[in-house]
């Protein structure tokens, strides 16, 4: 296999393909995922089975605790994600998330491409491949913050497989919506990423509070500032996003979009990760 790039070849969940709506299949060369979100049997599967990989895992997200069935090969010691030009570390197990989320290429790839020499806030961090992304496009500074020390862990370690100036990057493992005043210690910001769970239990849930943190962005940034401002549910579409900013940061002017880099595999891609960009005024 000659290119190892991560990417999505089967994303049944966008509902282009009667039947097998709860398939997903990732490639990670020299491995391939494939992720039942319903009990799917197994000769539905043959089309995947069939490529050419040297291992092949079906992870069984619809049983209360997941399982990884090996169908060829075996689990990789040390798997890893290559994608422009970059590597982050994944976790192939039981646990739900293997520490990589796919769909947000496209807003890696926007980041290195427009964060050169700009203070990045990276807001629900989690394994930090945002930062690794900024900081690769010549970030002059990131913080990362997010309330789970063991992904803040591993994205420490994403920063160091990518031999990135560690005297560059914060690693914050604070409750987002309790520590402003931590979080606006490191600032004013340049460009501002809020990348939030849709549900994080008690602590935060979109509905509930995603407008509190739009409302604080006036105060933690520079003029001219850009806020990546993501959304990852299929019930909540990108106007939910932009009322939210009119209303709470009117200082703040919508400007662009970026799709998921499954948009083309989805009868709607507002169902899926929206991407929206919004400019802080002078």
């Amino acid at each position: 296999m000659n290119n190892l790039n991560c990417k999505r070849i089967f994303h049944g969940r966008g509902g282009l393909t009667a039947g097998l709506g709860n398939v997903v299949v990732d490639s990670f060369p020299p491995t391939l995922l494939i992720t039942l979100y319903k009990e799917t049997p197994q000769d539905s599967l043959a089309q995947f089975l069939a490529l050419p990989y040297e291992n092949i895992l079906i992870q069984k997200r619809y049983l209360p605790r997941p399982e990884l069935e090996v169908f060829k090969g075996g689990i990789p010691e040390a798997p890893l994600a290559h994608e422009l030009g970059c590597v982050y570390q994944l976790k192939f197990g039981t646990s739900q998330n293997i520490g990589f989320f796919l769909d947000m290429k496209n807003g890696r790839e926007w980041l290195m491409n427009n964060a050169r020499d700009k203070r990045v806030l990276n807001l629900f961090a989690y394994t930090c491949s945002l930062s690794v992304a900024a900081l690769k496009g010549g970030a002059e500074m990131v913080v990362n913050v997010d309330m789970a020390k063991g992904a803040l862990s591993v994205g420490k370690e994403n920063h160091r497989l990518n031999e990135i100036d560690t005297r560059k990057v914060k690693f914050l493992s604070y409750d987002i919506m309790n520590s402003w005043n931590n979080i606006a210690r490191s600032g004013p910001y340049d460009i501002v990423v809020i990348d939030p769970p849709t549900n994080q239990g008690d602590s935060f849930k979109v509905e509930r509070d995603y407008y509190k943190i739009i409302k604080r962005l006036n105060n933690m940034t520079h003029p001219g500032a850009i806020v990546m401002a993501c959304l990852n549910s299929p019930y909540l579409k990108s106007d939910f996003l932009k009322q939210l900013f009119a209303e709470h940061a009117p200082e703040f002017q919508f400007t662009s979009k970026l799709d998921s880099s499954f948009a083309e595999m989805e009868v709607d891609p507002e169902e899926g990760l929206k991407i929206l960009f919004f400019t802080k005024g002078p």
